[in-house]
């Protein structure tokens, strides 16, 4: 078993000197970063590829999007009709229902789209990192204490990187997304089994999907699938047959089968890991307590 050094004065010095490093290469590295990585597999579209980014910092949101053999998802779109199936039944029930809630939240989500929570999320990142680097240079005054003060700086650290500010980006996401539809209120509903937002439920048939999850360094990743035949791509004519019926191979309908594969990634900033170095440098680098030094005395 490794045996813990003895305290010296110096250790002091290399402690801040190591957590001063860390908190600065931690506060000016990236914190959250999204990636998606898809293409279309089959189908007009394919094999268009997209990849995108998005890193957050402390100063700001970067978002990075590369579609690579574009031409294919370019004419695939200027040559496919939208098709606007009629299934809105209950449509008008659920808009008024829709309305007469609106008056009363409209008090709750002005105040919540008031608040940057991206931006709460940041500072308590920086207050934390500050608190942690101080709770370092009070372990000089060598009273009693002041290590859990250390312990509980540290925590505070790793509550605000790995669960405080996910959730902040995430309530900010939020609110972005119902001002959006908020927006676009009136408009179709848009499908959440399509390769793209622009495509609506009703404009696939004979659809297939899945989703895998698992986990990666500092994060999570997600595999999915989709795949159907785009009645926007089918003679007017036959729509019917081919929303009833799966279209025969070699068919001229057949080819409007389309699939599309993605793979969603959110991890932490690579360089967070470097804060789970000092708890070990605590342990390698102890520091003097109120009795070692009485006893120097």
């Amino acid at each position: 078993m490794l045996k813990r050094p003895k305290a010296h004065p110096a250790f002091a010095v290399l402690r801040i000197a190591v957590t001063l490093l860390i908190a600065v290469h931690v506060f000016i590295s990236a914190w959250l970063v999204a990636t998606v990585d898809a293409a279309y597999t089959e189908g007009r579209p394919s094999p268009t590829e997209i990849n995108s980014i998005i890193a957050i910092d402390k100063d700001q949101t970067l978002i990075d999007v590369e579609i690579e053999r574009a031409t294919s998802l370019l004419l695939y779109t200027l040559s496919r009709d939208d098709v606007v199936v009629e299934n809105q039944s209950n449509d008008s029930t659920s808009q008024n229902n829709t309305q007469s809630n609106d008056g009363s939240q409209a008090s709750s989500d002005s105040q919540s789209k008031n608040r940057d929570w991206l931006e709460i999320g940041r500072s308590l990142i920086q207050i934390s990192l500050v608190i942690l680097v101080l709770s370092e240079l009070s372990l000089l005054s060598k009273k009693r204490g002041l290590s859990w003060f250390r312990l509980a700086s540290f925590s505070l650290v790793i509550f605000a990187f790995f669960i405080a500010f996910p959730t902040c980006y995430m309530l900010d996401l939020g609110l972005a997304e119902s001002s959006d539809s908020q927006e676009d209120e009136g408009s179709p509903t848009v499908a959440e089994n399509t390769p793209g937002n622009d495509l609506e439920v009703a404009q696939f048939a004979h659809t297939s999907d899945y989703a895998d999850t698992g986990l990666v360094w500092l994060g999570f990743q997600l595999e999915t699938g989709f795949s159907g035949y785009d009645l926007g791509l089918v003679e007017p004519e036959n729509r019917t047959s081919v929303m009833e019926s799966v279209p025969e191979n070699g068919s001229e309908d057949a080819k409007s089968f389309i699939a599309f594969e993605a793979v969603f990634s959110i991890q932490y900033g690579k360089n967070l890991d470097s804060l789970f170095i000092l708890p070990i440098m605590w342990f390698l680098l102890p520091a003097i307590g109120k009795s070692v030094s009485n006893e120097e005395e």
